[in-house]
Parts: structure tokens; C-alpha cells; sequence
């Protein structure tokens, strides 16, 4: 046993060097379409950060008539906080509102000069466990709110929040479909050059037929020879990768770090999408294999 896979690796290395031009060809495929399938996986979690980020920020601003009384509008919060969607409330006075009114126009020196008083109402702000709930929380917020003395006005930007939804939605879903089709898209191509690779052999395997080889033992080599074409293809592509992102968070850092705040995820998942780029790779290189054997070894 130990012979023959001595035998398998010294026929596939033998094949990876004397049939250089093909083995270059299909590395290059391999690298490309790792390249391609690293680069829409890698894009995809940026836009799910930033999609996640502009989800976390959507919240329920619920205005709270002046003269309320505290009692009301204790019990208001009580009930909103028993709510199960509803992860926090914030209670902000009026002189906070007018504190951070002040704060975001403070380049305006003419808006705050002419406030008569302080016209702004307090609020509760209302930060969700799932922002798709949004909607639903608002609605029992409105039913319980109707018949009380303590709530001017519930606003949350329902259209604004209905897009932002739509619009995250849909990438979620393009992006999943580009990465399948391009893994599927990426084994046609692999098997098809390793084809061409194989038929140039064609008369090798119909003599080793002949003489009595088993499929297996005429599969082993080529699929040994696909795997290390894989994972040559799919090292070279991780390593593109990583030099494209070193050199872009060096260089965007400044003038895009909302960006980069995206791209500085956890290691993990680099390293989860490292371990399955190489998986991907040496699979497409195998399977690549197995499919353009077939033809040739039919019984």
C-alpha cells in the first residue's frame, strides 16, 4: 500500500513537470476563479458590515408631550421596555435635545442664535434586538400610546427604513448568487483545461487498460495532479488577495475609514476564509479531474 502511493505522488509530480504548459493553464484557471470567488466573499462581508451598521443605527425616536406627567410617562417606559423586540431605552430631557441640536449645527451660528427658549420636546429613543422588527415595535408603541397623555409623535422613517431593508436584502442575495455561479462556472473551466491535458494522454490510459489497471489505479495520479494544481492556484490567489488588502487599508485608511473599519474584521473569519479558499481550491482541482477522466474511463 505504501508503494503504490509513493507510485501515485511520483507519477503526479512527474505529470505536474513534464506536462508544464497544461499545469500552468490550469493553475492560472484555479487562481483566477479563487481569485474571483475570494474577492465577491471578501466584498460581500464588507457590504454585510456596513449593511449591518446602517441596520444597527435605525431606531424609534418617540416625542413626549411638555406638560406629560411623570407618572405617564413612567408607565410609558415600562411598557415599552416589556416589549420582547426592544433591547434599550434612552430618555433624553429637553435640555439634552437642545444640547444635541446645538452640537450638529454648531457651524451654524445664525439657526441657534434665533431659537426662542427651547422648543424641543424630550424624547425616548428606542434601540432594537433586530432592526427588522422595526415596524412591529413602532406599531405596539402607536396601539398602547393612542388613549395617553404623554406621546406627541413616534417617528422611525418608515420608507427610509423600508429601503434600506429592500436594498441590503438584495445585495445579500446578488452576492450569494455570484459566488455560486462563479464556483460552478470555475470547476467547467478547470475540468474542461485538464481535459485537454488528459487527452493529449489518451493513449497512455487506453494502454494501461489493456494491460489490466484498475480505473482507480489510473485515476490516482491525475487526481493527485489536479489537487496540487488546485492548491498551487488557490495559495497564489490568497496571496494576491492579502497583498490587494494590505495595500488598500495602507492607503484608504485616512480618506475612507468608515471603509477600513469594515475590513478590520475579526482574524477569524480571514482565517476561515483562508482555510476555505484552499479547500476550494484543492476540491476544484480534484473534482476537476474526476470529470475529465470520466470520458476515458467508461466500462
Amino acid at each position: 500500500m505504501k508503494i503504490r502511493i509513493i507510485y501515485y505522488l511520483e507519477e503526479a509530480f512527474s505529470s505536474f513537470r513534464h506536462n508544464w504548459v497544461m499545469s500552468f493553464a490550469a493553475i492560472l484557471v484555479v487562481l483566477i476563479s479563487v481569485l474571483l470567488v475570494g474577492s465577491f466573499i471578501m466584498i460581500g462581508h464588507v457590504v454585510e458590515q456596513i449593511a449591518s451598521d446602517i441596520e444597527e443605527k435605525v431606531e424609534i425616536d418617540v416625542y413626549l408631550k411638555d406638560k406629560a406627567p411623570k407618572e405617564d410617562l413612567y408607565s410609558l417606559e415600562r411598557k415599552v421596555k416589556a416589549i420582547k423586540d426592544v433591547d434599550s431605552v434612552e430618555f433624553i430631557s429637553k435640555k439634552e435635545a437642545l444640547e444635541i441640536f446645538k452640537k450638529r449645527n454648531k457651524n451654524n451660528k445664525d439657526l441657534i442664535s434665533n431659537i426662542p427658549g427651547n422648543p424641543l420636546p424630550a424624547s425616548y429613543r428606542i434601540f432594537l434586538k433586530d432592526p427588522q422588527k422595526i415596524e412591529n415595535v413602532a406599531t405596539k408603541i402607536k396601539e398602547f400610546s393612542e388613549n395617553e397623555t404623554t406621546v406627541e409623535e413616534i417617528k422611525y422613517g418608515r420608507e427610509f427604513v423600508r429601503k434600506i431593508f429592500a436594498v441590503t436584502r438584495w445585495i445579500r442575495i446578488i452576492m450569494f448568487v455570484l459566488i455560486v455561479f462563479l464556483i460552478f462556472a470555475s470547476l467547467a473551466l478547470i475540468s474542461n483545461t485538464i481535459r485537454l491535458a488528459i487527452y493529449a494522454r489518451r493513449k497512455e490510459i487506453a494502454i494501461m487498460r489493456l494491460v489490466g489497471a484498475s480505473n482507480w489505479f489510473i485515476r490516482w495520479p491525475y487526481l493527485l495532479e489536479g489537487t496540487l494544481q488546485g492548491l498551487t492556484g488557490a495559495a497564489l490567489a490568497i496571496g494576491i488577495l492579502a497583498s490587494v488588502k494590505y495595500v488598500l487599508q495602507g492607503k484608504l485608511e485616512d480618506q475612507l475609514s468608515w471603509l477600513m473599519t469594515a475590513l478590520k474584521v475579526s482574524p477569524i473569519f480571514y482565517q476561515n476564509l483562508l482555510l476555505m479558499l484552499l479547500t476550494a481550491g484543492i476540491v476544484i482541482g480534484a473534482a476537476g479531474s474526476l470529470i475529465a477522466l470520466r470520458r476515458y474511463l467508461k466500462t
